[in-house]
């Protein structure tokens, strides 16, 4: 039994391990075991024929091989130790029922065959989808030596290196060596194939044939490394370079060198070769689109930056330029307060920053900056930019400037508003401010003032100006225009505007210089403004507290506004006009008929609500209808005049006179008492009688009749006393003629 046993070991041993040994190893290991299963059975049957079987048995679970005793039937007698490598426990199909009967069969078929395999799938729960491969060992007549070996982990390999197979091939990948001593080049098969398209049958070329596929720019790359490869400092080299393919046009191949050890005798450089031409296409699209993308960023109109988290400038455009007195490189690595900009504008900005890194969406919003040359407003956006892991790296900006489109847009609305104020006849000085607050809203730092001819067209009056400083305004308050009058002066003498870009050295101010400059103001720009009939009206100005010269956009904005400041004065004139000729006589320009008795209406008012005295007038010219016959209607045109000047020149500015119509006329005398207007009365006579008239080298003189009455009380009104008045009126022209009646009612004094 022992040397049953010693027989059975060894061999048994090494067969379990047969998958890791050489193909003639594994069969001189099956025969020398089944030489001792053979030659231990022999003696089994000669020496204990009746214990055989249970020989083999306890044979079986002795030994470490995965070996098992089979009956005839398939049922399992006995299994070796390894048969626990292959399984936990033995299957309990196989306890039970022993080995399928199909099995059994195949297994009876191949008795006589020593050493033939069966491949067996024997799934279980530790081990599924395993492959069994059953090989039969000679033995007894009753029973099956089988001995079982795990392949499922050689099939797995032989499937792996199948799909290595069609990987390398789908790769175009290929071995290829250089022998330079021999300078010839040997290749994996079908590696030229797949890389150049040559015969699949082609697997060494000369390496002169090789270099001379590589495109010429290309070629040093190569021989540089095969000279002297083993002084190289390196023992492997990456290399890319061009190959001409079999159909004509040029591949990229990417070689992996393994250069020789430094002693070796062998010159033989090993390479794994692979076909890059599409990598190296999309490289170049690549390239290209981010060329053009850069190009396309650079000349951008709009201001594009990235920023750090802390607000560091990583990247900016060079669109940076038209902006920032920085030249571009400056910028980077800058925080965003040491750009220059106005601290307003860096903390608006770095508020939306912090807002966006709170979030992670993108902000939109308007930023002013106003620079010593120009104010600029610009639309910037914020995007929040990711690393691949979704963690906020940076952020990128887009400033668009919007200046001239957001002005214009504020410009056309505040024009419309002026424009509504003009139709809707609001108070010239309201108009005249409003147009004013436009234009300072065009200009950073920009003043403006409006200033009006007067009466005389020798003077120019403050019409508007709020942001100038009051005392220069008081200054400036009814100068004279001249050739050196200053800006405003000046353009209304010359009539064309006058641009002053510093005042402490412009001639044009040398006489106010000394008194302006302590108003802080250095720059004026003054146009005239003008009527459709090219009539002056008066100037418009703009100032700045630093010295500049106006750019063309600004002077087209100037005149704009001068012509939107001509609309309104004209408008404002026309609406005089039609309010002088809706109250006022155009003769004599006292109030007619309505406007009067609506002004004697609030007068009567007033004075019943404080309880004063009113006295009313009624007037008329004696003998008026003999100068017309006499002399012309021309001529009494002008005594009609006369009279109204001396109603003016004697009654007070509180008092109210207008003319009824013809030679009528009527006054009232607020707060008077009976004995004033009697007084007032006679005197007003008197100088009529004193005041005659030129014509054609003739005096015209002409007298007044007059008629007084006083208000009586609560209930009296104003139609009431001019006709008490009209009656007193009519009695001094039948009492003669040029005197003054009144009430005897009433206690005159």
């Amino acid at each position: 039994m022992a040397c049953l046993t010693g027989l059975l070991s060894a061999p048994l041993a090494l067969a379990t391990d047969n998958g890791h040994l050489p193909g003639d190893w594994q069969a001189a290991a099956l025969s020398t075991m089944a030489a001792g299963i053979w030659l231990g059975a022999t003696l089994m049957r000669r020496h204990y024929h009746k214990r055989k079987t249970a020989s083999l048995c306890f044979s079986a679970r002795q030994t470490d091989a995965a070996l098992i005793v089979v009956a005839e039937d398939g049922q399992i007698l006995a299994h070796g130790k390894g048969c626990l490598q292959l399984w936990d426990t033995l299957p309990e199909h196989l306890k039970d029922t022993g080995l399928p009967a199909a099995l059994c069969a195949d297994i009876l078929h191949r008795r006589i065959a020593m050493g033939n395999a069966i491949d067996s799938p024997m799934s279980t729960p530790t081990r599924p989808h395993a492959v069994i491969n059953l090989i039969l060992l000679p033995g007894s007549s009753r029973v099956m030596l089988l001995l079982l070996r795990d392949v499922s982990a050689s099939r797995r390999q032989l499937l792996d290196y199948q799909h290595l197979q069609g990987t390398l091939q789908g790769a175009r990948l290929g071995l290829v060596r250089f022998d330079l001593d021999k300078r010839v080049v040997r290749c994996s098969p079908q590696a030229l194939h797949n890389l150049l398209g040559l015969p699949s049958d082609c697997d060494e070329m000369p390496l002169a044939d090789w270099m001379a596929l590589l495109h010429p720019d290309d070629r040093p790359i190569l021989e540089n490394a095969l000279i002297a490869p083993q002084a190289a400092a390196e023992r492997q080299v990456c290399l890319e370079y061009r190959l001409r393919h079999q159909q004509e046009h040029w591949e990229w191949i990417e070689q992996r060198l393994r250069l020789p050890e430094r002693g070796d005798d062998a010159m033989e450089v090993v390479s794994l070769c692979q076909a890059i031409t599409s990598r190296k296409l999309a490289e170049a699209a690549m390239r290209k689109r981010e060329q053009e993308f850069r190009t396309l960023v650079d000349n951008s109109t709009d201001i594009i930056a990235r920023y750090d988290l802390d607000l560091r400038c990583q990247f900016i455009n060079r669109s940076i330029g038209r902006y920032s007195p920085l030249v571009r490189d400056e910028h980077i690595g800058k925080h965003i307060s040491e750009k220059g900009w106005p601290d307003s504008t860096v903390a608006h900005f770095i508020d939306e920053c912090r807002q966006l890194m709170q979030t992670w969406e993108p902000r939109s919003f308007e930023l002013e900056v106003a620079l010593p040359s120009r104010r600029f407003i610009f639309e910037t956006r914020l995007f929040p930019e990711f690393d691949v892991n979704g963690t906020l790296t940076s952020i990128l900006t887009v400033d668009r400037e919007i200046t001239d489109t957001l002005l214009a847009r504020r410009l056309l609305s505040e024009e419309n508003a002026v424009m509504e104020m003009i139709v809707a006849n609001q108070p010239l000085a309201d108009v005249l401010a409003q147009i004013c607050a436009m234009i300072e809203t065009q200009l950073a730092d920009g003043m403006c003032s409006v200033m009006l001819l007067d009466d005389s067209g020798q003077h120019l009056r403050v019409a508007s100006g709020k942001q100038l400083p009051p005392g220069y305004l008081a200054l400036i308050e009814g100068i004279g225009i001249g050739p050196e009058v200053g800006s405003c002066g000046t353009a209304a003498w010359w009539k064309r505007t006058i641009i002053v870009e510093d005042i402490a050295t412009s001639p044009l101010w040398k006489n106010y210089a000394d008194v302006v400059l302590p108003f802080g103001l250095r720059a004026c720009w003054s146009t005239p403004i003008f009527n459709t009939d090219r009539k002056l009206l008066g100037t418009f100005a703009i100032y700045y507290p630093t010295p500049r010269t106006p750019s063309p956009d600004e002077m087209r904005l100037v005149y704009r506004s001068s012509h939107i400041t001509s609309i309104a004065l004209q408008r404002d004139t026309h609406e005089r006009q039609l309010y002088r000729l809706a109250t006022q006589d155009s003769l004599t320009g006292m109030h007619n008929r309505r406007q009067f008795l609506e002004l004697a209406e609030h007068e009567l008012r007033r004075s019943q609500r404080y309880q004063q005295p009113l006295a009313v007038l009624m007037m008329d010219l004696d003998r008026f209808k003999g100068i017309n016959d006499r002399y012309g209607h021309a001529a009494g045109d002008t005594v009609i005049a006369r009279f109204a000047a001396v109603c003016r020149e004697v009654l007070r500015g509180s008092d109210l006179a207008g003319r009824l119509g013809g030679e009528e006329f009527a006054a009232v005398l607020v707060n008077t008492r009976p004995e004033q207007a009697v007084q007032v009365a006679e005197r007003l006579r008197e100088a009529v009688g004193e005041t005659p008239v030129e014509n054609s080298g003739q005096q015209i003189r002409f007298t007044v009749s007059v008629g007084l009455t006083m208000l009586t009380g609560e209930g009296d009104s104003i139609e009431d006393a001019l006709k008490r008045a009209d009656k007193l009126l009519y009695q001094a022209k039948d009492s003669g003629r040029n005197r003054v009646c009144h009430d005897d009612s009433l206690a005159l004094q």
